[in-house]
């Protein structure tokens, strides 16, 4: 999906919770949001869409997402941790995840995520007394699948399952606790997605762009009247400026792609968090511009 459409597909998407189907789904989702103690409305949504920043990230940071979530150190959440409280992000190119349950081999693609703030009560239980947390609920959306589904949502992305909360001042690892409120342990692989794309979006290695919405589509903004035409903040790889002396001897080299240097998560200071947080180091990224970037793991090998 290219930069242009993020607000067209926030529009598309604010229809629908404005529509009749919406609030027929969130009749029969109330329950399952009532067990984890908040309610998930579809003005809720609504009210979210309408103040959330706007994200695009290209294809090569969602390529660094991917490989860079794997070993992303389980912190406790934070409130402030997303670039914005609200947001609404697309990607350019989905990333695909194995289905959990094990009578299915599909990997199922994922294109976008909204956020927003939200506090929750879980009554007690044999396990635990009655709990509040603040924290972050999460939704991804994913693309559309047929026609039919693509009329129904009128949007080439819907939403895929239900939100996901995360307690903030607690790891991910919570997820194979017996405490209420746990999150299931795939649920907390999609949440980890989300946290890695928050940390990379903040850090030097991101460049970020600002997108102004064209003539036609303000228009089409303003005749709806669901959300605002903000702009859209593009999230892109930053390429590193060379560096170095002179060097008489050296040597053109035709590469066939681009890749990155010595990527790895190292703790830092985080002035704006006022913590020590994830902060994943790349020390430049190599290769001509107009070649495809390829991420692969480190294998270090130790030789007596």
């Amino acid at each position: 999906m290219r930069p242009e459409e993020t607000l067209d597909i926030k529009l598309a998407l604010a229809g629908w919770f404005a529509g009749k189907p919406a609030a027929e789904l969130a009749e029969m989702e109330a329950e399952a949001y009532a067990k984890q103690g908040f309610s998930n409305s579809p003005q809720d949504e609504l009210d979210s869409l309408r103040i959330a920043q706007n994200y695009w990230v290209a294809p090569d940071m969602v390529r660094i997402v991917e490989a860079a979530q794997e070993t992303l150190p389980d912190e406790d959440v934070l409130l402030e941790e997303p670039p914005s409280s609200h947001g609404f992000l697309v990607l350019a190119e989905p990333f695909t995840i194995r289905c959990a349950d094990p009578e299915c081999v599909d990997d199922h693609p994922f294109s976008g995520l909204r956020w927003r703030p939200v506090h929750r009560v879980l009554p007690a239980n044999k396990w635990a007394e009655e709990q509040h947390d603040d924290g972050i609920l999460i939704q991804w959306i994913g693309p559309v699948v047929g026609e039919e589904e693509r009329q129904f949502f009128g949007s080439p992305v819907a939403p895929v399952g239900n939100g996901m909360f995360m307690p903030a001042g607690r790891p991910l690892q919570m997820a194979q606790s017996v405490e209420i409120g746990a999150m299931r342990p795939e649920s907390a692989v999609l949440c980890r997605y989300a946290r890695t794309m928050w940390t990379l979006m903040q850090q030097p290695l991101v460049a970020v762009g600002e997108l102004e919405a064209d003539r036609a589509q303000r228009r089409r903004l303003q005749r709806a009247g669901r959300i605002p035409a903000a702009p859209v903040a593009v999230v892109t790889l930053r390429r590193k400026t060379a560096t170095g002396g002179n060097n008489d001897e050296a040597q053109e080299v035709e590469w066939s792609h681009r890749w990155v240097v010595r990527g790895h998560w190292r703790r830092q200071w985080h002035p704006r968090l006022q913590t020590h947080r994830p902060v994943w180091i790349s020390e430049h990224v190599k290769g001509p511009d107009d070649k495809p970037l390829l991420v692969r793991e480190k294998v270090i090998t130790w030789r007596r």
